[in-house]
């Protein structure tokens, strides 16, 4: 696992020694960068369940403004740690569950233009996620959400506020690009 493109081009990732954690796979990763490379420099980035961090470290090296990584696990975090290490661009990590996070957010007024959402499998943590960022108020207006999860109807229940843009099916997993508009 490793760094596409960007500042840090070919930097080795470690993955998270758990179980409860699953790698996305590398040509998942590039696949959802090609679909969202436009909207990654200059904006607010938030990892949320982000296991290793890759999405996010991906994006400090692709010049976003600010990421965030968040996830409840310890393991994850010395993980997210380690792949930052010597990353030198404006970054957090938050060793707390989705729920805390996303009311933290709302209490600082932070505004989110890319999110992504890889949470556990069987959890409707993923839903639970996109309403509470639309009733928090933390999303910038068109910001893009990536999903990935892994039953295709999983996001048939969406709020109006999300725009399905582009689905794919790679193996088991699904992952959908969003865009807000309220």
């Amino acid at each position: 696992m490793q760094i596409i493109t960007g500042k840090y081009r070919a930097r080795k990732l470690q993955a998270v020694n758990s179980e409860g954690t699953r790698p996305t796979l590398a040509r998942v990763k590039e696949s959802v960068f090609n679909l969202i490379f436009d909207r990654i420099a200059g904006s607010v980035v938030l990892d949320l369940f982000a296991g290793s961090g890759a999405f996010g470290a991906e994006c400090i090296s692709r010049s976003a403004e600010k990421v965030y990584f968040v996830d409840s696990a310890q393991e994850a975090i010395k993980t997210i740690k380690i792949n930052t290490k010597n990353m030198v661009e404006d970054f957090e990590i938050l060793k707390t569950d989705y729920l805390s996070a996303l009311l933290g957010f709302k209490k600082q007024g932070v505004k989110f233009d890319l999110v992504y959402l890889d949470p556990p499998y069987k959890s409707d943590f993923a839903i639970k996620a996109l309403e509470l960022l639309d009733d928090y108020e933390i999303l910038s207006q068109g910001a893009t959400i990536v999903v990935e999860h892994e039953f295709q109807n999983d996001l048939q229940n969406l709020k109006e506020c999300y725009i399905i843009e582009k689905s794919k099916k790679y193996g088991i997993a699904f992952v959908d690009v969003l865009r807000y508009s309220r």
